[in-house]
């Protein structure tokens, strides 16, 4: 094989292979068995001295009486009483704190229904002997129509039932009386039963529009000028009301033609 052959690549993993060999040779000779000796002795340096300071020990009690009089942990830094045996939480879970609403007595069914004071709560229902739902240590002994004995922890309590005292709920519409209309001679019998309207409608009365209001700068004399054109209404609105009173009894006395509605405002 011809050594201008070779391509670089050759010759690079030649002399690669070539560094391997001599550095195996080294090896075998002894390289790097052995480190040299300094040639100037130094003393080790030594550690710099430190000293620990002493810890500081807990002073009397009498010291930290404050941090006891003065919580850090409370809103008003006043000592708050405690109890870790558990009662506090059995006497939270012993209020009974119901209002009767409704009592059943059937043949058969003995029936209470209670309303828990917290706004939002759901009804509760309650037959006689079973204890109540959201309460479990509270039992249902006895019903009467108005009221309901429950037996706990506190012995036992009586419920009267809630009745409505009139206070809140809307009061009902007023009811319109039935319209009457004028016997003969002008005589108005509530008892007469009011004629089916015929083919001709009556006229409205006409309606007069208030006057514009005079704008003015002073507020007196427009509350004033404001009261005058309510009277001139109240009193044109009279005025009207008698008009339609006397044409309806002179129709009264004088009967209209067949044919004809009575009620038609001329």
């Amino acid at each position: 094989m011809r050594a201008d052959s070779l391509s670089p690549k050759t010759w690079l993993l030649a002399g690669i292979a070539g560094w391997a060999v001599c550095l195996w040779a080294f090896a075998l000779l002894g390289l790097g068995e052995r480190l040299g000796d300094a040639d100037v002795e130094q003393a080790p340096q030594k550690l710099p001295s430190t000293t620990i300071p002493r810890a500081d020990r807990p002073g009397p009690q009498a010291q930290y009486a404050d941090i006891g009089a003065r919580p850090i942990f409370s809103e008003n830094r006043k000592p708050q009483p405690f109890r870790i045996d558990g009662t506090g939480e059995e006497a939270q879970v012993n209020t009974f704190d119901y209002v009767l609403t409704s009592v059943m007595i059937a043949s058969g069914v003995q029936l209470a229904i209670l309303k828990p004071a917290a706004d939002g709560a759901q009804p509760v229902r309650v037959k006689v002997g079973d204890a109540v739902e959201t309460a479990p240590q509270w039992t249902l002994a006895s019903l009467l129509p108005r009221s309901a004995t429950f037996r706990g922890p506190e012995g036992d309590k009586i419920l009267e039932l809630r009745v409505f005292n009139g206070i809140g709920g809307a009061a009902p519409p007023p009811i319109a009386p039935p319209p009457v209309v004028a016997g003969p001679g002008g005589v108005i019998n509530p008892n007469m039963p009011v004629p089916p309207p015929g083919g001709e409608q009556p006229m409205p009365a006409p309606v007069v529009p208030p006057p514009p209001p005079v704008a003015n700068a002073d507020g007196d004399a427009a509350n004033v000028s404001t009261q005058v054109q309510l009277d001139a209404i109240r009193k044109r609105i009279e005025a009207r009301r008698a008009q339609l009173r006397q044409q309806a009894a002179q129709e009264a006395q004088n009967p209209a033609p067949a044919g004809t509605n009575p009620l038609r405002i001329r």
